[in-house]
């Protein structure tokens, strides 16, 4: 899938993912799923993927429906400590969009709307489901420009990061769409569930991307730490899959690692399971990104 020529100019990463929990009392048994692995893409290429865990576990894999790849693994004997650890190397490469080449009009994304591989991009999730008239609250909003999809999405993707706050701890990963409307402020997966839920309002397949973000200081810092990110990529027939990214619309796009796509944060948290045993669980989660060239 991804024809790298060595004459190209590209970025290499390493990304070390941990988390860790720590259990108030032993637990007997824990089951999880791991979805960390960074995709090949046309632009992206994994060097080298591993995933381990302390205590040590046989480990499974598997390729969901929307083609991202998972771990699986489950641990049956007592423990009071887990780790996880993801160790991933990529090269990725981006060509510049041509902004200037012939824009789709509306009516051409009707035909999308037949078609079974986007059906799951056009319909509403319970964290994007909404109680509000998006279209009236893009048009209070201004500054968004509806003359065609392209230009929509672009100023869509602007606005959203004008005029919703980006503050940590403001939600939480069950926020849905309608609590971000609320109080106009979260996180990146926050205002990007709100941006795939507008642009499924206006009938244009939209997909939320978990992976990693790579934004240095200054230019002599080449590791950057909680770089976890999520932005959104939507279908238009001229151009297909097209990123935007409201929390960071300025971001250069080689600065980003597709991770994994899914309807929204449901389908793609980095971890999850469940353990048994009594007790209360402490999670400590270690994200660094190493830019090597």
């Amino acid at each position: 899938m991804f024809d790298f020529d060595s004459k190209q100019k590209f970025v290499s990463y390493e990304i070390v993912h941990q988390t860790s929990y720590s259990y108030e009392h032993e637990k007997r048994s824990s089951v999880m799923t791991v979805c960390m692995q960074p995709k090949a893409t046309p632009w992206q290429y994994l060097d080298h993927y591993q995933l381990a865990t302390t205590p040590e576990s046989a480990i499974d894999i598997d390729v969901d429906p929307f083609g991202n790849t998972r771990h699986f693994f489950d641990i049956h004997r007592p423990h009071h400590r887990l780790t996880v650890t993801s160790n991933a190397r990529v090269r990725s490469r981006f060509d510049k969009a041509d902004e200037t080449a012939e824009h789709d009009d509306w009516s051409a994304l009707e035909k999308l709307h037949t078609k079974l591989e986007f059906w799951d991009f056009l319909l509403p999730t319970d964290l994007t489901r909404t109680k509000n008239d998006l279209d009236s609250w893009t048009d209070h909003q201004g500054g968004i420009d509806k003359s065609n999809p392209w230009l929509f999405l672009k100023s869509l993707e602007q606005r959203l990061s004008e005029v919703i706050r980006y503050r940590p701890g403001a939600t939480s990963i069950d926020s849905t769409v309608d609590d971000l409307l609320r109080h106009h402020e979260g996180v990146c997966q926050d205002i990007s569930q709100l941006m795939i839920a507008i642009a499924r309002s206006k009938g244009i397949p939209a997909r939320y991307v978990s992976g990693y973000l790579y934004v240095a200081p200054n230019a002599t810092r080449r590791l950057v730490d909680n770089a976890t990110h999520a932005w959104v990529e939507c279908y238009l027939p001229s151009k297909g899959w097209c990123t935007f990214d409201p929390t960071n619309p300025q971001g250069a796009p080689e600065s980003r690692v597709t991770v994994a796509y899914g309807r929204d944060y449901r389908d793609v948290p980095p971890i999850r399971g469940i353990t048994i045993g009594e007790g209360e669980a402490v999670m400590d989660v270690s994200v660094m990104v190493f830019r090597q060239s």
